[in-house]
């Protein structure tokens, strides 16, 4: 065969097949790009959902843009009502217009009423003009009485109280008669009447301390002759019944 002859295909194999092959680094030129970008496309993806997850987890919570509604503001509480004015002092009383004499009897006078022994209007004046009391005229102490503002039932009150606590024991009748007395409180029927019957008194229990006092004094009384001195006319003038009970509680 001669060196300047053309080479003939080999059998089988088409004229100008090896021609149209691509050749093997043309092949590899597309796989492996495709490769490439399938791997960055993994790549991209596991990252952009890493990166969405973490976003989510540590991004803060989406503050409100919008201003809070203020609270309705309440009712404003009512004013409580104003205080009433306090009543106007009742004018102060001004002494009476008297003499220089007049003045001290009534001075007199008030200090015996402030005592709360009770007096009448008879005993004060008696008390005023007394020559081992006050000494003035009978004009003067008249004067200073009635001028002295001095309630006479209040007074016959006083009285019959401070009876009741001397624990010599009276009776309605024995203390009413001692109220009205000339010889004691001088008070009208009325006044005394008025002060035994505001007294409070328990009659039993003052018949208890008459016959207590009896018996105490050493005189020596039966049963009969301490009931008969406790209802006597001429003693404490307590009722039957009260005589009775009086005795039962000193055991008699």
């Amino acid at each position: 065969m001669s060196t300047g002859s053309t080479p003939q295909p080999a059998p089988g194999k088409p004229a100008g097949s090896e021609g149209q092959k691509k050749p093997l680094w043309k092949k590899k030129r597309f796989i492996i790009p495709a490769a490439i970008v399938a791997f960055f496309l993994i790549v991209a993806s596991c990252t952009g959902g890493n990166r969405q997850q973490s976003g989510s987890s540590i991004d803060p919570a989406p503050t409100s843009t919008t201003a809070p509604t203020p609270a309705p503001a309440s009712e404003p509480a009512a004013a409580p009502p104003a205080p009433a004015p306090p009543a106007p002092a009742p004018p102060a009383q001004s002494e009476p217009s008297g003499t220089a004499a007049q003045l001290q009897a009534l001075a007199a006078a008030k200090g015996y009423l402030a005592t709360g022994i009770g007096f009448s209007q008879a005993s004060l004046i008696a008390q005023l003009t007394s020559s081992y009391g006050n000494q003035f005229t009978p004009e003067d102490a008249q004067w200073a009485v009635d001028n002295s503002g001095a309630d006479w039932n209040e007074q016959a009150l006083k009285a019959a109280k401070g009876y009741l606590t001397t624990g010599l024991g009276f009776s309605l009748a024995s203390l009413t008669a001692q109220l009205t007395s000339s010889s004691g409180n001088q008070f009208t029927q009325e006044q005394a009447e008025y002060g035994v019957a505001n007294s409070g008194a328990d009659w039993n229990e003052q018949a208890v301390k008459a016959a207590k006092g009896y018996m105490d004094s050493g005189m020596g009384f039966s049963r009969q002759s301490l009931i008969d001195q406790l209802t006597s006319a001429y003693g404490n003038q307590f009722t039957q019944e009260q005589a009775e009970y009086g005795a039962d509680q000193v055991g008699l």
